[in-house]
């Protein structure tokens, strides 16, 4: 998948904040001061051994990184939501141009006028017809998903996919449109390319129920909306944790020129168009790979100024990195929007913290696979 990542140049704007509730963790009953998901195995919770092997990024010479959360208008975050059985259940759809209409500017995510929405329900049905996402694969020449996978399942009676929703949640503003809402049950319902109507009602292009239940391995099986597969919300941080330390791995989008068409577990597959699309994949790091920070640097040697940088660069250097999509210029750090804001750099560009991301860029490194 393409969204714009980071590139290279400052962010000054302020991101608009939406639903300020701790995702996810409400509704399985998990602490918010623990902040786990998946289960104690699960790559993200794994920590790096103090044996791996590190090797070089290619490409990466002056590369810069920065935050999703620096981006105006809740443009190209992971907002995620709690529902509750007060919730009422809502209708998914199915439409083709979920994607590309919004892209041209022709549709909004959401309140879009009461023209817009006709036209997007007349072309949308209650069916989605792929099983999995159609943007990834295991092969760079056709559309090829993993052996075995979570797959999207439409109820055999023809009606819509039907899940809990309220109308203060609001998908990304940008193109893909991501959006996660958790079930009262526990599940968690992925949307990409989401657009919110007036009746209710959910249009979106795919669409995935993954399990972020500390049984679940939070690895590419789930189908979740990224190009590797992995749930798009594994890997986020909330604010508190600059406080309580970073005690997961982190998600990170990266460009086309450092990814090379190859899959790193927990990822089950990469960008369908990863040498079709311009720019073509062109370095070598797989998607799933893992960046890291070497043990063998010292925190105190790379003179962050920020307690955010310092938080990140720890587990920089304890978890690291995991590549779960691509786009833009540089690294991403994809962070929550929809927790409790604490840390104003962490939502508002700041240039100590962007020199500490820069610092920190600057000293990753691939983690071999075992």
């Amino acid at each position: 998948m393409k969204h714009a990542g980071y590139s290279n140049r400052s962010y000054l704007q302020t991101m608009t904040r939406q639903f300020l509730v701790p995702a996810l963790f409400v509704a399985l009953g998990i602490s918010t001061a623990v902040a786990q998901i998946f289960s104690s195995s699960s790559a993200w919770n794994t920590p790096i051994s103090k044996k791996a092997s590190y090797s070089t990024i290619a490409n990466a010479s002056g590369i810069l990184m920065g935050l999703d959360t620096w981006y105006s208008q809740n443009q190209w975050t992971i907002p995620s939501y709690t529902a509750t059985q007060s919730d009422s259940l809502h209708p998914l759809l199915y439409n083709a141009d979920a994607w590309s209409k919004v892209y041209t500017n022709e549709w909004l995510r959401f309140g879009n006028s009461a023209a817009v929405e006709q036209t997007i329900l007349a072309s949308s049905s209650n069916s989605f017809p792929f099983p999995g996402n159609v943007y990834s694969s295991t092969s760079t020449t056709e559309w090829v998903l993993p052996s075995s996978y979570n797959k999207t399942v439409n109820p055999s009676n023809g009606d819509a996919f039907q899940f809990y929703f309220n109308s203060t949640m609001t998908p990304a503003t940008g193109s893909d449109g991501h959006m996660a809402v958790a079930q009262p049950e526990g599940s968690v319902v992925e949307t990409y390319s989401t657009i919110v109507l007036s009746t209710g009602q959910i249009v979106a292009l795919s669409y995935s129920v993954t399990s972020p239940s500390q049984s679940s391995l939070g690895d590419g099986w789930q189908n979740g909306q990224t190009a590797s597969m992995l749930p798009m919300y594994a890997g986020l941080f909330c604010d508190n944790e600059i406080d309580t330390g970073i005690k997961h791995a982190m998600a990170i989008t990266v460009p086309a020129k450092l990814l090379t068409p190859k899959i790193d577990y927990p990822a089950f597959a990469f960008d369908r168009g990863a040498m079709t699309s311009n720019p073509p994949y062109s370095g070598n790091i797989p998607m799933g790979g893992r960046l890291a920070i070497p043990r063998s640097v010292s925190i105190i040697s790379l003179g962050l100024l920020t307690q955010e940088g310092k938080a990140i660069a720890e587990a920089a250097i304890s978890y690291g990195f995991i590549v779960v999509d691509q786009g833009g210029n540089g690294l991403t750090i994809r962070v929550s929007p929809t927790c409790s804001s604490q840390k104003s750099l962490l939502h508002t560009w700041n240039w100590d913290l962007q020199n500490d991301l820069n610092t920190i860029a600057g000293q990753l490194r691939y983690v071999k696979p075992k």
